[in-house]
């Protein structure tokens, strides 16, 4: 048995006595280099720039394009590796500062799900190992966000978190990678009241088709209670979207930049399975979800606008534990 080897979060910080508090990082703040990130000289990032189309994260289509490496340190750790459970970063370049040195080389990953838990491999220049696994039951959220190009997903434990960065170009096979992880969340017995909630055919477009996708839907044309913002103003909205609970899961979805000029590509996603969840609050300008988990509970806070605050506390924190 691989011993669960989980880096802490860059997002999560002290709370409540006993609480692990998750409080993501908004565009201004820098997510910092880990252990085995060098940093980037000029030569490497003009050779990465000159690659940029033959470096970008995807699916293998065959074991060859996965570093032998990996298949070799992941296999014992997972099991049967079908190509549609693995997922390839290539080596690249991340900005951790605000100047043109601070940039560090990220090196290749490989995402690899099993039959019952998720693995991270890594080409360390200090040696390729396995840095990170954690059972599918120790998984207490997951939260994938973006600001354009760069997509942040972190697998959140009851004590630390995987943290996985990715060109979001790869964001529809990463998410769908993680299939099998939010399958495993057990439903519970308190059926959804479908029709208290907001009508997902009277919004608009983008808005229903989020309600309808695998983002949400992943197990298929489920029964979903849906709250939502104001999203019928045509101005853009900070951290605006929806909450959506189904028999297994309470799901955010919104808009994945906190500025008003920049296109909003995508959403950001949060997903915690709906058994775990003991409390949901509005909180300092956003929304504040509380899990249950072993050896103490796990309070992760994200922003949200007031509009979807007020309308997910007041449809959702009913069947979530609600707390005053």
């Amino acid at each position: 048995m691989t011993t669960l080897s989980i880096p802490t979060s860059s997002g999560s910080g002290p709370g409540e006595p006993g609480t692990r508090v998750i409080r993501p990082s908004d565009r201004e703040t820098l997510d910092p280099a880990e252990l085995w990130e060098l940093p980037a000289t000029q030569a490497d990032l003009e050779e990465l720039s000159t690659k940029r189309f033959e470096r970008l994260p995807h699916r293998p289509a065959s074991l060859a394009e996965i570093p032998a490496g990996a298949v070799a340190a992941l296999g014992p750790v997972v099991g049967e590796m079908p190509m549609e459970h693995v997922f390839v970063i290539p080596r690249a370049a991340r900005s951790v500062g605000i100047e043109r040195a601070d940039w560090v080389l990220a090196p290749t990953e490989v995402v690899a799900i099993g039959r019952d838990r998720i693995a991270v491999w890594i080409d360390d220049p200090a040696g390729p190992r396995v840095r990170a696994v954690i059972p599918f039951a120790d998984v207490v959220a997951v939260l994938d966000r973006s600001i354009l190009l760069y997509g942040r997903l972190e697998i959140i434990g009851p004590e630390a978190s995987i943290v996985v960065r990715y060109n979001t170009v790869g964001q529809p096979e990463l998410r769908g990678l993680l299939v099998p992880l939010r399958r495993s969340f057990e439903p519970v017995a308190t059926p959804v009241p479908e029709a208290s909630g907001r009508d997902p055919g009277s919004m608009p477009h983008k808005w229903m088709a989020v309600l309808h996708s695998s983002d949400v839907r992943v197990r298929g044309s489920e029964p979903m209670l849906v709250a939502a913002g104001d999203l019928d103003d045509p101005m853009p909205q900070l951290h605006n979207g929806v909450a959506v609970l189904t028999a297994a899961e309470l799901v955010v979805a919104t808009d994945p930049t906190p500025d008003t000029q920049a296109a909003h590509y995508g959403v950001d996603l949060l997903i915690v399975p709906r058994a775990l969840v003991t409390g949901l609050a509005g909180t300092g300008g956003g929304l504040e979800i509380t899990v249950g988990a072993t050896p103490h509970p796990v309070d992760v806070r994200i922003d949200a606008h007031p509009s979807l605050v007020a309308d997910a506390v007041r449809l959702l924190g009913p069947l979530t534990g609600q707390r005053d």
